[in-house]
């Protein structure tokens, strides 16, 4: 059995978004304390990489969002080790709700063990799967399921957008921090249906709310503070509930940073239940034929 550690978190009202929910970058943010606590549980504090020069970088993260949380819930964020392979790791992630136990959030994250001074991949030592899975580990266990995949150029009409990056997006790697790049993609999809003539405001007067179901993201170079981001973003795969938005950013060089596959799904905000996206809003965000710069 793998060794699974759990943190719990009390849903602030900072932790809310626009509609009263707990925002989809807030989870990652659980998910990375409760991933630093249960290494450090183990014998691997913060510490510890510091003195032996290493550390971890996550690579792709799957996140699927079943269920909402809001202002003075109780979470609990139990995480586990699945599998080891040389230099990288799969940890896993079940948010459930104290009381009832409600899933919440699922999530599987890829993470490169590296040397801090290089930032190149380095060989996890040999005790270390050891403690995390006494038992062994599962080479194929998946939680969650692929989203389709890209093609491998964007379409002409695909959403433009720029944006700095700025001091307070980066953690203390002088990175942008994982979790902010989950509120890059949602401004850059928000601002994509924006230019496209539907607006927040005019969601809501249709009757709906779009929310992030499913996130699969792969963090390919680091972005670093005072960048500038390439961002461009289109329309999919469509159903009558949800899209699935692709986006891809580059730094100024024209080095792949991220890419990212986002389902999108169309919600009563009174019900909470997926419904129908207006057709014109449907046509709108697939035609995707708007570019803007900021």
């Amino acid at each position: 059995m793998p060794r699974a550690h759990t943190r719990r978190f009390r849903v602030r009202s900072t932790d809310c978004d626009a509609i009263g929910q707990v925002n989809h970058a807030v989870y990652v943010r659980y998910m990375q304390e409760a991933a630093i606590e249960a290494s450090s549980d183990a014998g691997y504090t913060p510490e510890w990489y510091i003195e032996h020069g290493v550390g971890w970088l996550i690579r792709r993260s799957r996140i699927a969002y079943f269920q909402p949380a809001r202002y003075g819930d109780e979470l609990d964020v139990t995480t586990y080790v699945v599998n080891f392979r040389r230099v990288r790791s799969q940890r896993n992630y079940d948010i459930t709700r104290v009381g009832d136990n409600l899933l919440i959030v699922r999530a599987a994250t890829d993470w490169v063990f590296i040397d801090q001074r290089t930032g190149a991949p380095k060989r996890i030592p040999d005790e270390v799967p050891a403690i995390f899975l006494p038992g062994g580990g599962d080479p194929a266990a998946e939680i969650i399921a692929d989203l389709p995949h890209p093609p491998d150029e964007p379409p002409p009409n695909a959403f433009h957008v720029t944006r700095r990056v700025n001091y307070y997006d980066m953690d203390e790697n002088q990175h942008v921090n994982n979790a902010v790049y989950l509120n890059y993609l949602e401004q850059a999809a928000i601002d994509a249906a924006a230019s496209a003539g539907f607006d927040l405001p005019r969601w809501l007067d249709l009757g709906g709310m779009f929310v992030v179901r499913q996130h699969d993201i792969e963090y390919l170079h680091p972005a670093k503070y005072g960048d500038t981001l390439d961002i461009l973003t289109w329309v999919g795969e469509t159903s009558p509930p949800s899209v699935v938005r692709h986006t891809i950013m580059r730094d100024q060089d024209g080095t792949l940073d991220i890419r990212a596959r986002t389902q999108w799904v169309w919600i009563d905000p009174a019900s909470q239940k997926p419904t129908e996206i207006p057709p014109a809003l449907l046509e709108a965000l697939a035609s995707g034929d708007v570019k803007r710069e900021a």
